[in-house]
Parts: structure tokens; C-alpha cells; sequence
């Protein structure tokens, strides 16, 4: 018998030790809460869009009563007239004490107390004298000078002409005028006035609800130095669609036809559908 020898045995002591656990990162967790967080930001603030489609439509119109509007605007004269001077004109009596007839030429000419030429207007014949009368003519005559200053009162001529002629004016001289420049109103400063009431009435209108059934119509009349104008207008109104939003309008006949956007009402879905 053939004996083996037996190896001797190694015990091998193993023993069991429990690691901790890594803990894990927050980062992940918290961004992934950020993005829910905005979008249910933007999912609770961005409101759902609803079909929308556009509609030509025609509704009966309104004709409220006709709106009337007034203005009155003062005109500036700018034109510029010029008035020339006149003379002064009256009449001279002549007085002839002589026996024969005497006459005096056109053009003839005495000076008045004031200084004031006056000029015969004509040739005058005066009658001899039948004493203890005079023998007596008159002739229209005229200041010399234009203006005012010929205005001369009564028997502020008293000349004497040789032996036998007197002149006196026995009623004043009147007429006389003086150069005179004046405004005066020119077709232009017409046009402005009208242009400026114009505007006024176009500010009016345009506080007026609705919209013109056609162009106003229009009346002025100019007083002294101002114009009057008055507007008549049709206005349209309508009542559009409820939640309709109103593109354009125009008048038809006795409608209006709009131009609107409407918004769709949500399809229901019905089940089995």
C-alpha cells in the first residue's frame, strides 16, 4: 500500500464589508424642475390661437338725422385802394356896377381871405347896372388847390375887379377831399377766409360718429367783411356682428358691406369621430 502524503490545508479567512453609496448630483434634478417649471410658464400665459377667417357681409345701414355744421371766420383786407384828392366847388356871384356890360373869361381867378385860389369854371356876362341895382351873374367855380382846404365858408371871397366888378361867394364851397389810401377786401382774402372756415368744419365732421353717406354740401355767404359757411352731411352707421372685427365698410344702396375678420368657434369632437 502506496501512502499519499497529504498537503497541509490553508484556511482563507474571508470578510464581507458593506461600501457607501455615492450619493448622486442635484444638478439634473434641479434643471429638470427649471425647464418644467417654464413650460408650464408658457403654457399657462400663451393663450390657445383660434381659427380666424375673413368674411364680406352685407347689414342694413343707418341714416341718423342730417348733421349740420356752422362757421364763421373774419376776412383780412390785404388790397390797398387809393382815393385822389378833388377840388372844392361852388359858385361865385359877380356884381357890375357900370352902365355897359361887362364879362369875365373862363379861368378867371380871385383868392379867398383864407388864401384859397378859386378858378371860374365858364365865361360869364354880367348885365349893366340899372341904378341903384347892380347888375348881377353867377358862375360855378373851383378851389384851385384839391383837398379839404377848398372848403371855403360863405363870403370868404370878396375881390374887386377895376371899378365896377365885385366877386363874393354867398354859399360855401364843398367837395373837397383830401388823397385817401384804404383796405379793401381782394378775392384772395375771400378764398382764405373760406379756406379757414373750411378746416373748422372739417374739425366738426370728423367728431361725428359714423361714417358720409356721400359729400357734404356746402353753403357760404360772405356779410361785410365776413364769410358764413355751413356744411350738410349724411351719415352712415351700422351695427357689425358681435366679436367681429371690422376690416372696411362701404355703402351700398341702403346696406353696408363690411369686411370682417371672425373668429371660428372650436370643432367638437364627438366620439367615434
Amino acid at each position: 500500500m502506496q501512502t499519499v502524503d497529504e498537503e497541509p490545508l490553508e484556511t482563507i479567512h474571508l470578510y464581507a464589508v458593506r461600501e457607501e453609496a455615492a450619493r448622486p448630483s442635484l444638478l439634473p434634478v434641479f434643471l429638470a424642475l427649471l425647464a418644467l417649471s417654464i413650460l408650464l410658464v408658457l403654457c399657462t400665459l400663451s393663450p390657445s390661437e383660434q381659427p380666424e377667417e375673413r368674411l364680406a357681409i352685407r347689414i342694413p345701414a343707418v341714416f341718423p338725422p342730417l348733421g349740420v355744421f356752422t362757421a364763421s371766420v373774419q376776412i383780412i383786407p390785404t388790397g390797398v385802394k387809393e382815393f385822389p384828392a378833388s377840388p372844392a366847388r361852388g359858385e361865385l356871384t359877380i356884381y357890375n356896377g357900370s352902365i355897359l356890360t361887362q364879362g369875365l373869361p373862363s379861368g378867371f381867378i380871385v383868392t379867398s381871405a383864407s388864401g384859397v385860389e378859386i378858378v371860374t369854371d365858364s365865361p360869364v356876362t354880367i348885365p349893366l347896372a340899372n341904378p341903384p341895382s347892380y347888375g348881377i351873374a353867377t358862375v360855378p367855380s373851383h378851389a384851385l388847390q384839391t383837398g379839404k382846404v377848398g372848403n371855403i365858408a360863405a363870403y370868404e371871397v370878396n375881390a374887386v375887379y377895376g371899378a365896377d366888378i365885385f366877386i363874393k361867394n354867398l354859399t360855401a364851397f364843398k367837395g373837397g377831399r383830401d388823397t385817401k389810401v384804404v383796405k379793401v377786401v381782394t378775392n384772395q382774402d375771400t378764398h382764405l377766409a373760406l379756406t379757414n372756415a373750411r378746416s373748422i368744419l372739417i374739425s366738426q365732421r370728423n367728431r361725428y360718429p359714423g361714417m358720409l353717406a356721400y359729400p357734404c354740401q356746402e353753403h357760404s355767404v360772405q356779410k361785410a367783411l365776413v364769410v358764413m359757411a355751413s356744411w350738410g352731411c349724411q351719415f352712415v352707421t351700422f351695427i357689425p356682428p358681435p366679436g367681429a372685427k371690422v376690416l372696411s365698410a362701404r355703402l351700398s344702396g341702403r346696406a353696408v358691406v363690411l369686411q370682417i375678420m371672425m373668429t371660428l368657434a372650436p370643432r367638437k369632437a364627438w366620439p367615434g369621430k
